[in-house]
Formats: C-alpha cells, structure tokens, sequence
C-alpha cells in the first residue's frame, strides 16, 4: 500500500466547520467504471465526505478519478490486483489527508475534519478483503489516530448484531472490540451486498465503526444509485437542522416505503379510533386520526435533496434508464433472483451508454 501522489498533509484546506456532516461509503469493485455516477451520487445526497473501497486504481496513474469540488485521498494496492481505498472531501471543508500508519490486514485511507461544536473528527474508509481475518491491532492503530474516529466502508465482519445474516469470525472479534473500547457499530436496516450468484443471501457488510463521537445520528441507509455487488451506504451525524438556507432543495417522497409502513398492524397513531363509529364526534375523531398517522408516515419516508440533483449534463435516455436501474433492487429489501438479474443487465446498459455519452459530450 502506498499514498497516490499528492495526498500529502501539504494539500490547502477550506475555511467551513460543519455542525452536521453526511457520508456515503461505496465498495466501487472497480471506480473507472461507476466514477461519473458517484458524482452525481455525491451531488443528489450532499455528501461532505465520501469513502470508496475496491477502487482498483494503481499508482502511475495518480490523477484518475478527480471529482469536482473534492480532494482526492487515496491508498492504492501495490502487490496485487483489485483492491485500493479513497476518500474525497469537499474542498470548502476545513479539512486535510492524514497518513496512515502501517497495518497488516485492513486497507484504508483517512482526512481529518474540524467540526464546530465538536472536537476533530478522524474519517477513514476501511477495507478488509474477504480472505483475510480482522486483526484486533489493525482496529487499534485506526482508533490511536484520535480521540474522535469514524472507520466507515465494507470490513466483510458479519454478525446477527447488526443483522447480517451469519456471524463469521471476524465478526466476532470486532463486537469484541467493540465492547473493549467502548464502540458504536452502526449498520443499515437492509443489505449492502447483493452477491453476483442469486442463490446466494443478501447481507450487511458495510458498516461504520465509531469512537469518541457525540454527533447525533440522523440516519444511515443504502441508497441505490451506484453499479456494483455493494449498494452505497449514507450516513448522516448531527444537527438534522444543519441545512445551508442558501441552497435550494425539493423534496422526494419514497412512496414504495410509504405503502409499506401504511400496512403495518401496529399503529399507534389509530388507537384512538372508536370501535364503533356512531357520532359526528366518532367520524371526526376517525378522520383525524387517519390524517395525522398519514401525515407522519410520509414525513418519515421523504427527505430533502438539491433542486439541481437531476442528471442535467446527460442525456434523457441515460438518465432514464438510470432512474429505471433503481427501481429493481429498490423494489424488495431482499431482492428475488429475477428481480437482481434485471438489475445487472440494467447496471451493464447504463455504464454502456454514460460512456457513449461522455465521448460524445467529451464529459471528464
């Protein structure tokens, strides 16, 4: 493992101290490919930071996959294929690259982030390749880097704890660690992975490890707007009214999640409801009801993006066919067979035509 030219702590940082920050983590399996896409991930969800594993990327090649309005950070793997973490951050952010100090497992890559309101955050995106163990010294250099520390990205740790369907070793051993130091292991309700091969499970294996951090969680969720076997994972911390008044923002309604919350039996909201309804009193108290556990399923399914989050630099049959690769896996937390092939033949249209489209538009 070796730092990309230009990640030195000699890189300029910005002036902004944010009170909330919002990261996405991604297994890219290969970034060339889903590189445009991630910008324009980044851009509809607002992330401050994100972290990327897999990244494929090698060193005599120190420029690839520059984003615009971020710093790139990156760990390239030098004695094997595949492999490699990034991390990009928002250029305005108050921000810089750290070295990390030698592991023997994990690869990963890490910035170092002021924060106003609290104490300097450590951000570093993690990968442990599935063949080898979690070692216990790996996780304690990463936590040495500070007092406050986010590992965040796919530590192939499974265990029943935080719903991956198995417990695996390494699983094991890091809710261990967890306990030792006194660790918040926070994962998505619904998988991060869904394997090439469909008769095998979906499961959870990216995941965000904190330390000495106080920020409140908003939310940490899978986001379906990437190709690749790991869905992005988002995750928000802290004030959940840090939004910057001067961007304008709409607001999207997952009407899928909305359906489904409709139908489940235990609704509090509705328990004041008469059994039988035999007076105006009776059918304004019924009305009332109904309006209220309405009014806040839909605030619990919707949330706000930038009005300018629609694909505008591709064309319209890409960006279709980009909100129709969604649609498949978003459709089931646990996608059938049928339902994951449709997906990949999706992912493979979609990466063929965004690289039509960037010769075309001479997009970089």
């Amino acid at each position: 493992m070796a730092n990309a030219p230009g990640c030195s702590a000699t890189i300029s940082i910005g002036r902004h101290k944010p009170k909330s920050i919002s990261l996405i983590s991604f297994n890219a399996r290969g970034l060339e490919s889903n590189i445009l896409e991630l910008g324009k991930c980044a851009t509809e969800y607002s992330a401050d930071v994100i972290l990327v594993q897999e990244t494929f990327l090698k060193p005599n090649r120190p420029r690839a996959c520059k984003l615009a309005n971020y710093i790139q950070v990156r760990n390239d793997r030098l004695n094997a294929p595949k492999g490699g973490t990034a991390v990009y951050y928002k250029r305005k952010l108050y921000c810089c690259p750290v070295d990390t100090p030698p592991l023997i497992n994990i690869e990963a890559s890490a910035c170092r982030l002021a924060m106003t309101g609290h104490g300097t955050l450590i951000i570093v995106s993690v990968y442990l390749p599935p063949h080898k163990p979690l070692l216990r010294s790996d996780i304690e250099t990463l936590l040495a880097l500070g007092d406050a520390v986010i590992l965040f990205g796919d530590l192939n740790s499974k265990n029943t704890d935080w719903r991956s369907n198995t417990t695996n070793t390494s699983g094991r051993m890091l809710a261990t660690l967890a306990e030792d130091h006194d660790l918040a292991i926070i994962a998505p309700l619904t998988p991060t992975y869904l394997p090439a091969n469909v008769r095998h499970r979906p499961n959870i294996l990216d995941l965000a490890i904190l330390k000495g951090v106080v920020l409140s969680l908003n939310s940490i969720e899978t986001v379906h707007c990437l190709g690749s076997d790991h869905l992005p994972v988002l995750l928000k911390l802290g004030s959940s009214t840090g939004e910057n008044p001067n961007i304008a923002t709409k607001t999207i309604i997952d009407w899928k999640r909305v359906s489904t919350a409709l139908e489940e039996v235990d609704t509090p909201n509705l328990n004041v409801i008469p059994d039988d309804i035999v007076s105006n009193n009776d059918i304004d108290t019924a009305i009332g009801a109904l309006t209220k556990h309405i009014r806040s399923v839909v605030k619990r399914c919707q949330r706000k993006v930038p009005a300018n989050s629609d694909r505008r630099g591709l064309p319209a049959d890409v960006r279709e066919l980009i909100r129709a690769k969604t649609q498949p896996c978003a459709a089931r937390a646990y996608p059938t067979p049928e339902y994951r092939s449709r997906a990949r033949a999706l992912q493979r249209e979609v990466k063929a035509r965004v690289r039509e489209a960037k010769m075309i538009t001479g997009a970089t």
